[in-house]
């Protein structure tokens, strides 16, 4: 069978399967009410019975009826649940499906995606496919309670508090509508004000040496409430939605109990009318939430249709070749697209154990994605060697200098961590095992951060180590005693060094050192 007819197929299948489901939640809901209007038409009929000196009232046929109902509520409940719920989950799964599809189909399957920016179409997927038990069902059995209630009342000799019935139903359909109408897509403000706080943390330190610090925390005060007032009249207009609707519901019943009352009905049948009509217009009420889940669902599905799949893929990873084993480390066929600095020539080189190779080039140029690139690459390949890493912008947990430095290594001792900070030249700013970092490190200036990143990596004795800028916020005296103490605690490993100019005094790196240059 071609993929197209299994698409129709499951197309058709899933169709099926929710009307099936609205079809259960239909009865369920009619059910429920046919339960709690004959109950208190049987009440309120064996109450009039009973007063009576005499009376050939029968309690058979109305008794059957309620346990009739009962069971009917209690399995289209369950049934309706069992059906509508797997037909909505195969909706979410189609949804999404077709999103892989569509990015198959355009750009082929050969690069990663990105995940924060897939959640965000996942959750799209959830939402719309979620449309069918949150929007689509309350809607089609609000209508179909309706025109069956209104059925029932005129059936049962009162058109009057039918054409109310309709008119309260139609009344808190437009105030569901206003109410979507009303709102904005909160999506949007939610994306904006995460946009902000992600960019307020990130620029915090840079604001706070420029003195601004107190001018950014206002800024994001500002933005952070105004999101909330509209969050505050979005709920506002919900809540006043809804007790309109309430009011509307009230007077409605009023209206049916005088209604009935001027046409000679007794009690049972005021009873059985007013929670008939209270049953309807309860369903009726909740389409102020089912018009609202319309509402977010049809947003998610302009986002998912307009969407640019290429927004949602990070640039591609550069492609080489690396290979490490008793020789050394290879490098060759290095191509690196998407970066402002041509490169027409074929880079490659091999560094021995014991060697020292020195990335160098321009900011920008694509040192960092270079060593992260060789990094990726040897750690995919089944080579018995450690390959440790240290990025510019590695990650300091709260805690202590040791807490730290053991994430590499559990076993390590208090002795050797004093040992590895007196390499580091940290001893000398008074750190020991135990001093507290703070927050991300932010105890610590840049300079002893970095060198605390280095020490960690130190802890693996790693065969390859990768350091993106050794020496960021370090003055070259420190410079200089940090790469030394590299090569001298690792004499064997490979070291790739990523910096934009060689250290002052290159034999520290020791006596294999070369450079490649990336400009």
């Amino acid at each position: 069978m071609k993929p197209s007819m299994h698409r129709d197929e499951r197309s058709r299948r899933r169709g099926l399967m929710a009307v099936a489901g609205l079809a259960m939640a239909i009865l369920a809901e009619t059910c429920s009410v046919g339960l709690v209007g004959l109950s208190g038409w049987f009440i309120a009929a064996s109450a009039v019975a009973g007063a009576g000196a005499y009376s050939a009232f029968s309690y058979l046929a109305p008794s059957g009826g309620v346990r009739a109902f009962a069971v009917g509520r209690i399995g289209t409940n369950y049934a309706n649940r069992v059906v509508l719920h797997s037909a909505a989950l195969r909706r979410v799964g189609a949804a999404r499906l077709r999103f892989y599809d569509r990015l198959a189909a355009e750009t082929g399957t050969d690069r990663a995606w990105s995940g924060q920016n897939l959640d965000r179409i996942m959750a799209d997927a959830d939402t719309e496919g979620m449309r069918l038990i949150r929007a689509t069902a309350p809607m089609f059995v609000t209508g179909a309670l309706a025109a069956g209630g209104g059925l029932a009342v005129v059936l049962a000799g009162y058109p009057a508090v039918a054409g109310a019935l309709a008119i309260a139903v139609a009344v808190c359909a437009a105030l569901a509508i206003f109410t979507v109408r009303r709102t904005d897509d909160g999506s949007r403000g939610r994306s904006s004000l995460r946009a902000e706080l992600v960019t307020a943390v990130e620029a915090w330190a840079e604001m706070a040496s420029l003195g601004a610090a107190d001018q950014l925390a206002h800024r994001t005060l500002r933005r952070l409430a105004v999101f909330e007032r509209q969050r505050s009249r979005q709920a506002m207009t919900t809540t006043r939605v809804l007790a309109a609707a309430r009011v509307v519901t009230a007077a409605t019943l009023l209206l049916t109990v005088v209604l009935a009352a001027e046409g000679g009905g007794g009690v049972s049948a005021l009873v059985y009318l007013a929670l008939l009509v209270a049953g309807v217009l309860a369903n009726a009420e909740r389409l102020v939430a089912a018009t609202e889940a319309w509402r977010l669902a049809r947003q998610a599905d302009e986002r998912l249709a307009a969407l640019d799949p290429d927004e949602f893929r990070p640039t591609r990873p550069p492609i080489l070749s690396a290979t490490y084993d008793r020789h050394g480390l290879a490098v060759s066929d290095y191509q690196l697209p998407d970066t402002p600095t041509p490169i027409a020539r074929p880079i490659g080189f091999h560094v021995a154990p014991g060697q020292t190779l020195v990335v160098m080039g321009a900011s920008g140029s694509g040192k960092t994605t270079l060593l992260e690139a060789i990094a990726r690459t040897l750690r995919q390949q089944p080579v018995p060697a450690v390959i440790t890493d240290v990025h510019a912008d590695d990650h300091l947990f709260t805690g202590t200098v040791a807490t730290n430095i053991r994430l590499a290594d559990p076993a390590v001792t208090d002795d050797a961590i004093a040992d590895l900070l007196t390499s580091m030249s940290l001893n000398q700013n008074g750190l020991d095992p135990d001093s507290r970092i703070g927050v991300d490190g932010r105890a610590l200036s840049g300079g002893e951060q970095r060198r605390l990143h280095i020490a960690r990596a130190l802890v693996t004795q790693p065969d390859v180590l990768l350091i993106d800028e050794p020496t960021t916020g370090l003055d070259p005296c420190t410079a200089t005693q940090v790469l030394a103490a590299i090569r001298r605690r690792l004499p064997f490993a490979v070291l790739l060094l990523a910096m934009h100019e060689p250290t002052a005094d290159p034999d520290v790196l020791g006596s294999g050192w070369s450079t490649v240059s990336l400009d």
